[in-house]
């Protein structure tokens, strides 16, 4: 008989790549995860049962680069009976995972994609943040930003922008939500975007100070840690080899 979760975490775009090792390590360390998908609700659905079985809290479908009607989403979310009243999880967090990786610059740059990447990066997970206060005060969210936020170069123009808005906004809301916990994790090198050169990538990865790309599931691993570290709020834990003490250039795409 399936009973109610006590920790539940959100974990968008947590089918693929990093997601998906955030999601495996959650729920290995007893958390219900309910995964996000805007393509690949397939993959996301065999992962949750692959996860929790007759447990599985099932899997969210949102566009969420498009904030207004994601929101909405999250809303229905939030007040399905599996997430509201008595079946409520005690815990319910969100990591924001999601995101897209484009080159531009300041030649390049359009409308179009800074909207897209301003939207994914900083605008939804700013709002889902502060749904998720209003129905969860003692819930929590963390974000994957990117060393960049620290590293300045001059490709990848509205990526950048848009992690660096978030994590200028990330005290603030850890501030204004309180009780509400906000924190952040910073990959570095980890997994090959699809867009990139491998050698280029492989490059950078060794020219970091501790000599080569991370693996997902060290990023999980600061995750899960954030998740749990009860007395912690408004911190961005850099997951990058040290990358980011280095000026560098993004392997370009």
């Amino acid at each position: 008989m399936s009973t109610a979760p006590d920790r539940l975490a959100i974990v968008t775009g947590g089918h693929a790549r990093v997601g998906e090792a955030i999601s495996r390590l959650l729920a290995a360390r007893g958390w219900s995860v309910l995964i996000h998908a805007r393509q690949g609700a397939a993959r996301a659905q065999a992962l949750s049962q692959e996860l929790h079985g007759p447990d599985s809290p099932g899997i969210w479908v949102a566009d969420l680069a498009a904030p207004d009607a994601a929101l909405a989403s999250f809303a229905e979310l939030l007040a399905s009976p599996r997430l509201s009243g008595a079946a409520r999880p005690r815990q319910i967090a969100l990591v924001h995972n999601a995101s897209i990786f484009e080159n531009d610059d300041r030649d390049s740059v359009t409308s179009e994609r800074w909207r897209a990447h301003h939207a994914l990066h900083y605008e939804t997970p700013v709002r889902l943040m502060l749904a998720l206060a209003r129905a969860c005060p003692e819930g929590q969210a963390v974000v994957l930003l990117d060393q960049n936020v620290e590293n300045l170069h001059d490709q990848f123009l509205s990526y950048c922008l848009s992690k660096g808005a978030m994590h200028a906004a990330l005290k603030r809301l850890a501030l204004s939500l309180a009780p509400f916990r906000v924190n952040a994790v910073a990959p570095g090198p980890t997994l090959v975007p699809a867009t990139a050169d491998v050698a280029a990538f492989e490059a950078a990865a060794q020219a970091t100070p501790l000599g080569g790309a991370v693996d997902p599931r060290e990023v999980a691993d600061a995750v899960a840690w954030l998740l749990e570290a009860h007395r912690v709020t408004a911190q961005t834990i850099f997951v990058d080899a040290g990358q980011h003490l280095r000026q560098w250039r993004e392997p370009a795409a």
